[in-house]
């Protein structure tokens, strides 16, 4: 029968093991995304749809890119200066770009990384085929999940949401968001 003496230096080495590999596992890097690759470049689908590139400018921050060539799951419509309902999802051509600024940390890390992020930036829609305020202007603060693999170490599958305070042409508010894969370079 174990002794209380004997359970306490089992419990206690347990603990330090435990402790060690923590230690040791949290210094190995399971993708090079973000470590020795530095750009992304990728798709995303959803709110807006298009291009997505994403930047790193430090250990944890990062600038995320997207140049949108539709928009629309949010049925965003703006009345323009005639008095003319434009919508994003009535067939009229536009295009969108964002710029956010992010912070990102570490959640889990092993045979894959998955990272939370939360940022702040801005987005800009333009339309065709409008005959004034052919412009919408909106802040935007993302908040999302990245998932990165030891193999491929070069690929990044992302999924955020963005509420948007929409500053022109009127005020209101959205939220966007998307679901997306970026390769790294």
């Amino acid at each position: 029968m174990p002794t209380i003496r004997g359970m306490k230096r089992t419990l206690l080495t347990t603990l330090a093991a435990a402790l060690l590999l923590v230690v040791i596992g949290q210094t190995a890097r399971a993708t090079e995304v973000g470590y020795s690759r530095k750009f992304g470049l990728g798709v995303v689908i959803g709110d807006p749809t298009g291009l997505s590139a994403k930047l790193w400018v430090a250990p944890t921050n990062a600038l995320d890119f997207g140049f949108g060539f539709w928009s629309g799951v949010n049925g965003d419509c703006f009345v323009d200066n005639n008095n003319q309902t434009v919508c994003a999802n009535a067939g009229v051509h536009n295009g969108t770009f964002n710029l956010d600024y992010l912070w990102q940390s570490n959640i889990i890390r092993g045979s894959a990384q998955l990272d939370w992020y939360v940022g702040g930036g801005g987005r800009l829609i333009w339309w065709g085929g409008c005959q004034s305020n052919c412009v919408a202007v909106a802040a935007r603060a993302p908040i999302g999940l990245s998932l990165m693999f030891q193999n491929p170490s070069f690929l990044e599958v992302f999924f955020e949401l963005a509420p948007s305070f929409w500053i022109v042409p009127d005020l209101g508010f959205g939220i966007e968001g998307g679901i997306g894969v970026r390769f790294y370079f």
